[in-house]
């Protein structure tokens, strides 16, 4: 420690302060006014001096012995750590200084000790500020942390969300519009989306945009260019609207080159985001889409097969190399697994000239009254083989070809009709005329035989009977629109019979008919007697006999035409009125008659019926009273 004696008591301190030093104590003279003062010694009135350069810790007032003044008496009341020592007793001083230097040891470590609690006091701060440092790192960590794994949880529970959802709609018909309004429904979280599409390429080649603008879906026929850039352009000139930044990404799984685009608001769009979202989904969106397209391609190729098979009249099949039906449009849809001889032709073997053993398309009677041509082609499926055959019924067709070639005979009959009617009633009329100027003329009927007369008039009805025969055959044979207007069913009866006198020569005719009028067409219906005539004495195959009569009910003339033949069966009730069904033998009939008769009287808002009877078949005309 420092310490500065007033220059006279240096000669009384050395010898104490070299005592000191023996004994281990450390006491300098201070020679700066710059070093920490720790002892001043001297007279008061020096103290008071130096003190005001110096602050000493302590001070020792030095005196000789004698009574202090009073004044400094005083002075030295109002100080402390001031010692009063005699000059003169160097025990005194000696006492004074080890004292300061007690008090200074401890003052020294007391300060080292605060010194101590101090700097391990700032040491516990500065741990405790690292620890409050870290921990609020920690936290923040944990928070940031807890963020993150909440954002994952979201973002899981999010994925398997439009998991369920893709997997449970994906077969829906309307499983595109379904996605954009799911995908629609998360984007708006990031931001602001105008418009949600898909540019892609059906499997039909055809380039197509699908859109989604937060309302309904849309499609447009045309192709973007996603790698020329500028396709906000290219999308207004489709649209024909101004369109925003797009964002888009290329469906990686889809064989049909498609990508997913979003039309956004720059400034209002979380791009990472938004990013991170697409890039979670897009190869599901990506797979789920494809599959789907191509289910609903498959869907129309098996439309179309199927309404194929549905549309063509004759019967289709497709069967393998041992006859199997594994599709047919026949025996509705049971003939599967079944063998095609079995169904289609009622057989226990392959047909005789069936198209698969053949090795090409043939034609042959495929059962009872039903004559088919057949066109086939072979497949391979699996390493086996399928053959698609059609099986077109020519039956009708031939038919048809017989009506046509009878049509044309009746036709030349008809015109043939026309020119023997010409050249027959010439001369007719010339005997008419020359029978009734010989009954005219007495003279000569009197030089004649008795019985001229009574022959001239057989032969004038004759000729009458023949000219009526021609007008009847001529107007038979004339096919005229029909005009419905009252006619008598008596008449057209009575004219329809002069042409049936041939067929009805072994049968006879009963008629029991009043002048009844109804509303018909002449032509048409004396075309629909002279078929239904006809059929009754064909039908009888021995001398018979036929009906015809009328009876009233509800305000019906039901006009009966009955014979005595065999009848109808069942069977043949069931499809009387279908086209080509007929009970005559192969060459005798086309089973167009009652087909063609019962459209005549139709035409006339009339009505016919067919029943059997015990005594043979009853075909009944309907007209309503007039």
């Amino acid at each position: 420690m420092f310490l500065k004696v007033q220059d006279k008591f240096k000669p009384n301190i050395n010898p104490i302060l070299e005592k000191f030093q023996k004994d281990g104590f450390s006491f300098e003279y201070s020679t700066k006014k710059t070093q920490d003062l720790s002892v001043l010694i001297g007279e008061l009135d020096y103290l008071d001096t130096e003190s005001a350069f110096q602050q000493p810790s302590h001070q020792v007032v030095l005196f000789n012995g004698a009574a202090l003044p009073a004044e400094q008496v005083h002075k030295i009341a109002q100080r402390s750590k001031l010692h009063f020592v005699d000059i003169n007793s160097s025990a005194e001083l000696e006492s004074a200084l080890a004292k300061i230097q007690s008090e200074t040891q401890k003052q020294s470590q007391v300060l080292q000790v605060k010194n101590e609690i101090q700097r391990k006091r700032k040491e516990l701060e500065h741990l405790n500020n690292q620890l409050i440092s870290e921990s609020e790192k920690k936290i923040q960590f944990l928070e940031i942390s807890h963020i993150e794994e909440t954002e994952k949880n979201q973002n899981e529970k999010s994925l398997l969300h439009f998991l369920d959802f893709i997997q449970s709609e994906s077969v829906s018909d309307d499983f595109p519009e379904k996605l954009f309004r799911f995908v629609w429904k998360d984007l708006k979280k990031f931001g602001r989306v105008y418009t949600l599409g898909i540019s892609h390429f059906a499997y039909s080649g055809k380039a197509k945009i699908s859109f989604f603008d937060g309302v309904a879906e849309s499609t447009s026929v045309a192709q973007l260019d996603f790698t020329a850039g500028g396709l906000s352009n290219q999308l207004a000139a489709i649209w024909g609207r101004p369109v925003g930044k797009i964002m888009f990404w290329a469906l990686p799984k889809n064989s049909q080159a498609s990508h997913l685009f979003l039309e956004v608001v720059d400034q209002q769009m979380d791009v990472g985001k938004t990013n991170a979202y697409i890039a979670e989904r897009i190869a599901i969106i990506s797979m789920y889409l494809d599959r789907w397209m191509i289910e609903k391609e498959i869907e129309i190729v098996v439309g179309r097969w199927k309404n194929t098979f549905k549309s063509f009249s004759g019967y289709t099949h497709v069967v393998d190399q041992n006859f199997k039906i594994y599709h047919a449009n026949y025996a509705s849809g049971k003939a599967t697994g079944k063998h095609c001889y079995e169904v289609l032709a009622g057989r226990d073997a392959p047909c005789e000239n069936c198209p698969i053993l053949k090795g090409k398309n043939t034609s042959f009677m495929l059962k009872k009254d039903q004559f088919v041509k057949t066109y086939y082609s072979q497949f391979k499926f699996q390493e086996n083989k399928y053959y698609f055959v059609i099986y077109e019924d020519v039956t009708k067709i031939n038919q048809l070809h017989s009506q046509i070639i009878q049509t044309e005979k009746m036709s030349t009959l008809g015109r043939l009709g026309n020119h023997l009617a010409h050249e027959l009633n010439n001369p007719l009329t010339g005997m008419k005329s020359y029978v009734q100027t010989l009954m005219q003329d007495q003279e000569v009927l009197k030089a004649l035989p008795a019985t001229a007369a009574t022959d001239l008039n057989e032969i004038l009805k004759a000729a009458v009977r023949c000219q009526k025969i021609i007008k009847n055959f001529i107007e038979f044979s004339q096919k005229k629109e029909p005009v419905l207007e009252e006619v008598s069913f008596n008449e057209v009866l009575q004219n329809t019979v002069v042409l049936l006198k041939t067929a009805l020569r072994n049968h006879r005719l009963f008629i029991d008919l009043k002048d009844e009028k109804i509303k018909a067409n002449a032509h048409d219906l004396q075309q629909v007697l002279f078929n239904l005539i006809k059929n009754s004495c064909q039908a009888m195959k021995t001398p018979g006999s036929i009906k015809i009569y009328l009876e009233r009910r509800d305000k019906k003339i039901i006009f009966h035409v009955e014979d005595s033949g065999p009848g109808f069966d069942s069977t043949v009730l069931e499809n009387i009125f279908q086209p080509f069904q007929t009970t005559k033998a192969e060459g005798e009939g086309t089973g167009l008659g009652l087909y063609l008769s019962k459209k005549l009287i139709n035409n006339m808002h009339a009505d016919m019926q067919v029943s059997s009877t015990a005594k043979g078949a009853k075909i009944s005309l309907i007209f309503d009273e007039l």
